[in-house]
């Protein structure tokens, strides 16, 4: 254990990285790995091998060497277990001399599903290391997010795993929480900045044209004054579920804040169809909602702005899809405008 504190020490100082650290140990295990493989790690006087052994079995992390299977051609097809640590035996939840010997494809499905197994017989052939994040969904395993690091030693594989699937579930809800409305499960602002500069970045690049449209519910203040927050709230998710229904998949629907949506339409190929979209939207939006007992009939006003028509950054395209849904609510609400002064190649939409 004092030599894996050096090894660990020099790796953490010149060769930063739990790789550098695995390829490290498995370079000075290399030799004696291989007896302690034709013997399954059996009990040896050689000081190296009780090394490696004490070092692998107390690891906290699940550690496996698999040994090489070669067909004729001398081609490695497949790998068996020769060795499990205690981790990973209490991972597998079954006597680790169960799965000693047996071939890694016939006993872990996943190997083979995942890609796994290609993977480790290309670390065998190339000596390159392999690093990735699998999701595991088997019958010997619960559902599992795990950390790979596989390195070789000799023609085996000298594989270290870890899981971090509580640590995913946060680091998700975190995501979550900083790029999705909490209501409705739609792109938070952020998220739509996001996805808005990458469209404009591709527009400008094939020379294509980004619509955005801006759409908020009519007379949303009496509905949460009268009738009250958690109505108003339910009324807004279920107006988020119709503007996803009236869009395609490549399109993006943002809750912009309050009351207030935001749609995406990029390289769409003409006026007509943008209009055809927003009629789409004005219709779906105009059936009744029920929330509830109650039974609501909503209207929209809907502001457009295209790029580059009449905004060459997120920041002003917002500002004149702003601009263009008030020119809806100052003329009776319910129906769909175009920035003013932007340039139109079909006929303008009605209100419905």
């Amino acid at each position: 254990m004092v030599l894996f504190f050096i090894l660990e020490q020099f790796a953490s100082i010149l060769l930063p990285g739990r790789l550098i650290l695995a390829q490290l140990l498995a370079a000075f295990v290399a030799a004696p790995v291989s007896f302690a493989l034709k013997s399954r790690l059996s009990p040896t006087p050689s000081r190296h091998a009780d090394t490696f052994r004490n070092v692998a079995e107390n690891n906290l992390d699940d550690f496996y060497i698999f040994e090489g299977i070669f067909d004729a051609a001398g081609e490695i097809v497949d790998f068996r277990f020769g060795f499990i640590n205690l981790a990973a035996e209490r991972r597998l939840r079954t006597p680790r001399e169960q799965f000693l010997g047996k071939v890694l494809s016939e006993v872990r499905p996943y190997a083979v599903s995942s890609g796994v197994l290609e993977r480790y017989k290309e670390v065998v052939r190339t000596g390159v290391p392999y690093v990735d994040e699998i999701f595991i969904d088997d019958d010997t395993i619960h559902a599992t997010w795990i950390h790979i690091q596989a390195v070789k030693i000799g023609n085996n594989v000298a594989v270290t795993s870890r899981d971090f699937t509580e640590r995913k579930k946060i680091s998700d809800h975190v995501n979550f929480l900083a790029h999705y409305d909490q209501l409705t499960g739609l792109p938070n602002r952020t998220l739509l900045y996001a996805r808005l500069n990458n469209d404009i970045s591709r527009a400008r690049r094939d020379n294509h044209k980004v619509a955005v449209l801006m759409v908020d519910v009519d007379h949303f203040k009496g509905i949460n004054d009268t009738l009250g927050h958690a109505v108003g709230d339910a009324l807004l998710s279920a107006l988020a579920k119709r503007l996803l229904a009236s869009v395609r998949e490549t399109d993006t629907v943002a809750r912009l804040g309050g009351d207030e949506f935001i749609i995406v339409l990029p390289d769409f190929k003409s006026m007509e169809e943008v209009d055809r979209c927003a009629q789409k939207i004005l219709e779906a939006v105009s059936a009744p909602i029920n929330i509830g007992d109650r039974l609501l009939v909503i209207t929209v006003s809907i502001g457009l702005c295209i790029y580059p028509d009449s905004g060459l950054e997120v920041e002003q395209i917002l500002q004149h899809a702003d601009t263009a849904m008030y020119t809806v609510k100052a003329n009776g609400r319910n129906g769909i405008s175009p920035y003013s002064g932007q340039r139109r190649i079909a006929s303008p939409l009605l209100p419905s």
